[in-house]
C-alpha cells in the first residue's frame, strides 16, 4: 500500500474555487427491468441476489464460489469511471438541514477477526476490513471500493449507491462480490458474494448524490461469516464535514493507478462549500476508489468509524474526493440490514 500526499483548503478562496470543480462519478448503470424488489418503502430499495448452490469450498481456494468472478476478469474489470452517463450533467448534492443530519452517534462499534488469520505475506500491508467491490453492467465488469461494517449479523458491506444501482432511470447491478485485501490479483480472504443489496430510493429516483451511500450482505463463506474472519469497522452517524484525522482507503484503477493495489490518503476533511452536503479532502485517488471508507477514530492502521464513503471526485484542479458524511438516514437502512 502506497500512502498519497495531500493539501488542506484553508482558505474562503479555495473552498469556493473547489465548489466550481467539475466532479465526476466512478459511475455504473443496469438495464435490468426484471428485478424483484422487497422490503420497498419511502426510504430505500433492496435487491436480492440469485441463491448460490451450497458447495464444500476449499479454504486455498479463492475463485468465486458463484462461478462468474475469476483472476482475469478482476484484473481486466473497468474503473466504474468509465461509464458514460448518458450525457446528463452531475448536480452537487443538497444540502443536509441539520434534522436530517442527526446527532454524531457510533451506530456500531469496531472489531478485529476472530483469529489471527495466515495471509500471503504479500498482502500484509493491505487494509483487511477494505476491499475491492466488482460488478457487472452491460456485458461489461467494473470496479469500486468498499469496507465491512460490524453489525449483528457480521456479513455486512459499505459501499457508494452508485456500485449498486445505477440512480435515477437505470438499474441494479449485477455479479455483485467483494474482494477484502485484494493485491496484485490475489485475494487472501476469498471473493463474497452478494446475497442483498440496499440503497436509497433519492438515489434511485433521482441520483441525489447526498444520498450515495449503500449497503450489501454477502452469503458466509466456508461456514464462516465476514466480520469474523476479516473484521468489522464500526459505523458514524451525524459527524460533520470537518473532521480530523481521517483516512480514506481506496482502489484507485485510472492512469497512473492499475486498480491492482491500495491507496490511502490521511488528513482532515473540510466543507466543500455552502451549497454542499459534502465532506472534501484533498486526495489524487481517481476511478474505482468509489465506496472506499472515510475512517474516523481508527483504533489501529485499518480499522475504525466509518462516517462516509467516497462519493465523486474533482476533474480538474487539485485532485479531491467527496463524499456526504451518513446521515440518520443511513442509520435507518443499516437497521433494515439483515
Amino acid at each position: 500500500m502506497k500512502r498519497l500526499h495531500f493539501l488542506v483548503f484553508g482558505t474562503i478562496f479555495s473552498i469556493i474555487f473547489t465548489l466550481c470543480l467539475s466532479t465526476n462519478l466512478a459511475f455504473a448503470t443496469s438495464n435490468d427491468e426484471n428485478t424483484t424488489l422487497r422490503n420497498n418503502d419511502s426510504l430505500t430499495q433492496s435487491k436480492t441476489a440469485p441463491t448460490i448452490p451450497p458447495t464444500i469450498q476449499d479454504p486455498k481456494n479463492t475463485e468465486d464460489p458463484a462461478g462468474y468472478w475469476t483472476k482475469e476478469k478482476m484484473k481486466n474489470a473497468i474503473p466504474a469511471d468509465k461509464i458514460k452517463n448518458d450525457g446528463k450533467k452531475e448536480t452537487n448534492p443538497e444540502q443536509f438541514e441539520s434534522s436530517l443530519i442527526g446527532e454524531p452517534t457510533n451506530i456500531s462499534d469496531p472489531v478485529l477477526p476472530e483469529t489471527n488469520n495466515n495471509i500471503n505475506e504479500a498482502n500484509v500491508v493491505v487494509p483487511s476490513t477494505a476491499g475491492k467491490v466488482f460488478f457487472s453492467y452491460g456485458g461489461k465488469d467494473y470496479v469500486c471500493s468498499a469496507s465491512s461494517i460490524n453489525n449483528n449479523y457480521k456479513n455486512l458491506v459499505i459501499t457508494a449507491g452508485h456500485c449498486v444501482h445505477g440512480g435515477k432511470g437505470k438499474g441494479w447491478h449485477s455479479n455483485i462480490a467483494f474482494a477484502p485485501a485484494y493485491r496484485n490479483g490475489s485475494t487472501p480472504y476469498g471473493i463474497w458474494n452478494w446475497k442483498d443489496a440496499r440503497t436509497f430510493n433519492s438515489w434511485i429516483n433521482d441520483s441525489n448524490f447526498s444520498y450515495d451511500q449503500a449497503f450489501f450482505t454477502v452469503f458466509p463463506r466456508n461456514g464462516k461469516d465476514l466480520v469474523n474472519t476479516i473484521g468489522g469497522n464500526g459505523l458514524s452517524t451525524g459527524y460533520g464535514t470537518k473532521q480530523p484525522d481521517v483516512r480514506i482507503f481506496g482502489w484507485p484503477a485510472e492512469k497512473p493507478y492499475d486498480g491492482q493495489i491500495a491507496y490511502y490518503c490521511d488528513g482532515p476533511t473540510t466543507s466543500r462549500g455552502l451549497f454542499s452536503s459534502d465532506a472534501a479532502m484533498s486526495c489524487g485517488m481517481n476511478g474505482g476508489a468509489s465506496g472506499g471508507p472515510w475512517l474516523r477514530e481508527r483504533i489501529n492502521q485499518d480499522l475504525g468509524y466509518v462516517f462516509a464513503v467516497t462519493s465523486r471526485r474533482s476533474t480538474s484542479g487539485t485532485p479531491t474526493l467527496y463524499a456526504t458524511p451518513n446521515s440518520k438516514d443511513v442509520k435507518t437502512m443499516f437497521d433494515q440490514m439483515k
